[in-house]
């Protein structure tokens, strides 16, 4: 008896796609003969064992196989190096890597997890391919839109006819591996950032003149007209069915997700998500559009990076002078900007250190049943599930563009280390210096959840700002007494979970202010009240030479957490809170002095010195 040739699929994920890569999978199964054995490999970097276990009960042991490869070390490694948009993540470079993680293979299909199959995948595998590259279908998206076939004819200089989707991926690896494709490709990477497509538009640029074109029933998008029973779907772009009601050929989306048992999940998430961000959705491809005449306009900045001629760059020179961390001089800074600078210099020399200095939107009072602190709703946790996954894909998209810059960490063992619950402060200049702080989190404390204690006046903000505000795991000090009960009892049973609570306990924000500010109490009684440490953070920063629209030097932050300051059974609560305040503002003032090598001295110090002396 013969055996059973196999069919190699690859498929990169990480945890928010699970309930659609199950979608696909399902289509897989349904569609699959005994004829062939089916080896499916999920390429990731750290997925949960929940997911594992999830996508591993599609695995039946006769003809599907399902196994996995883990490419973190491999992408930390170069994940600095590689631009990301906020329409996919870095995941999107793992199918470059293939031909070199499976060296005994010859040939491999990497499937993006947006696509569903009508048709037996093996028949698109077992394609001849002879000496091409790759093989693809042209895609659909570029002849119908003539913004990105601007882009594809200036910047990638190739027909748009032969401009290939990389979503569906017929791989030669043997070939690929001969001319050394992952090689070439990230060393063109290194060069050039594609500001469109980025590994899709490498590949392509790579493999002119070799890549075979499939037919177009294996790539079909929902765009055009309507092809009967096409062989795969790629829900690509922003046509998502589990995102917009809809889309073409949704009804065969939600035919295998009811198979792998995923449509009730995905339904109801569907139709929790907030208005805002189904608006920011429906934008997207306007964006893209928009976006692809902008860098098809830089056409000759690409090709200049590309075949490695020498770019001139234009040196921005910013004149600032600082002294004792008040800026003195700053060419084009907004007189808004320099309003704030001088009232935060008057405020210093006043000793008002707890007054904000910018003027926030009128806002009103939070009314019981305003704030569900704990997301015991279904409503809640839907938004709080949408409003992470967007905001974390909107300030990565900031890091990325250098709006916001993060040096480094230091001090991170303290929260490796921490087994329960902590409150944890930090100093308050910059509606984003919160971000590193989130990151750390994410990174080193993985199973802990990050809440923020926010103004009331913040929970109302409008727009999509204002959503992130709402709904990423904050928590608004509100006025209203029965309101700020909730607070208190919903921070004890956070805290309890062993979840950490940040709290600007400077209680203002002074925009770019280097020095740390005196404490208020309430983060500390927090942290008596409930038994748990106070994990001091400061974050210190240093001018780059990229300005920000107000003219000024956008930041380099370094984050430094301080050594963890634990309640002493022994003292009163009065006393514990003092002395825990304390020890906070001593470690900032130290971290402060030895980082900006001067002696932390308050404008109001020196007034006293003058009234002295005027005496």
């Amino acid at each position: 008896m013969a055996r059973a040739k196999v069919v190699h699929l690859y498929f990169t994920v990480d945890d928010n796609y699970i309930p659609f890569l199950s979608t696909t999978l399902a289509s897989i199964v349904a569609h699959s003969s005994r004829k062939y054995k089916y080896r499916i490999v999920i390429i990731h970097d750290g997925l949960s064992l929940k997911s594992k276990r999830t996508l591993k009960g599609f695995q039946n042991g006769k003809n599907i196989f399902i196994s996995f490869y883990d490419v973190t070390i491999k992408v930390q490694t170069l994940s600095m190096k590689l631009d990301v948009r906020d329409y996919y993540t870095i995941t999107t470079y793992y199918r470059l890597f293939l031909p070199g993680l499976f060296p005994t293979v010859s040939k491999g299909l990497y499937l993006d997890s947006d696509i569903v199959i009508n048709d037996d995948i093996a028949k698109l595998y077992f394609t001849e391919m002879g000496d091409y590259y790759v093989g693809a279908v042209p895609d659909s998206s570029v002849q119908f839109y003539e913004e990105f076939s601007t882009y594809v004819s200036n910047v990638i200089e190739m027909d748009p006819a032969l401009y290939f989707n990389a979503g569906v991926l017929l791989m030669n690896f043997k070939k690929l591996r001969e001319v050394n494709l992952e090689k070439k490709a990230f060393g063109l990477l290194e060069r050039v950032t594609f500001k469109v497509a980025q590994d899709q538009d490498v590949l392509n640029f790579l493999c002119k003149g070799h890549t075979l074109l499939l037919p177009e029933k294996w790539n079909v998008m929902p765009l055009g007209e309507k092809m009967e029973k096409p062989s795969l779907i790629h829900f690509n772009l922003m046509f998502k069915p589990w995102n917009l009601k809809d889309v073409m050929y949704e009804e065969y989306f939600w035919e295998y997700a009811e198979m792998a048992g995923v449509k009730d999940l995905i339904w109801n998430n569907r139709e929790a998500i907030p208005q805002e961000i189904i608006d920011k959705i429906k934008q997207g491809v306007q964006s893209v559009k928009a976006f692809c005449l902008l860098e098809a306009g830089k056409a000759k900045e690409y090709h200049d990076k590309i075949y490695g001629k020498k770019e001139k760059k234009k040196k921005k020179t910013i004149q600032s002078k600082i002294i004792n961390d008040e800026v003195t001089s700053v060419p084009k800074l907004s007189k808004e900007r320099q309003v704030v600078l001088d009232k935060i210099n008057e405020l210093e020399r006043l000793g008002h250190f707890d007054v904000d200095v910018e003027n926030d939107p009128p806002y009103r009072n939070l009314m019981p049943g305003d704030v569900d602190y704990l997301r015991k709703k279904f409503t809640s946790k839907m938004k709080t599930l949408w409003a992470n996954y967007y905001s974390n894909l909107y300030f990565k998209r900031l890091i990325k563009k250098g709006q916001i810059v993060i040096d480094g960490y230091e001090g991170v063992e303290h929260l490796k280390k921490l087994k329960g619950g902590a409150i944890i402060t930090a100093n308050h200049f910059n509606p984003f210096d919160g971000v590193p702080i989130h990151l750390a989190q994410k990174k080193y404390a993985r199973t802990k959840k990050l809440f923020t204690i926010i103004r009331e006046g913040n929970y109302t903000f409008p727009g999509l700002y204002g959503f992130f505000m709402r709904n990423c795991y904050t928590l608004p000090l509100a006025t209203n007494p029965t309101v700020l009960r909730d607070l208190y009892k919903s921070i004890s049973v956070i805290l309890s979970k062993g979840n950490l609570i940040l709290v600007y306990a400077e209680q203002s924000m002074w925009w770019n202010y280097r020095k740390p500010k005196p404490l208020k109490p309430g983060a500390f009684k927090f942290a008596v009240r409930n038994n748990v440490p106070v994990i001091p953070t400061f974050i210190t920063m240093r001018d780059t030479e990229k300005l920000d629209h107000d003219g000024s030097p956008i930041q380099a932050y370094t984050l430094h957490f301080l050594k963890p300051i634990y309640p002493n059974n022994e003292l009163t609560e009065q006393e514990n809170i003092m002395r825990m305040k304390e020890d906070n503002e001593r470690q900032c003032k130290e971290i402060y002095e030895k980082v900006y090598k001067t002696k932390l001295v308050y404008l109001t110090e020196e007034k006293k010195e003058e009234i002295k002396e005027e005496k």
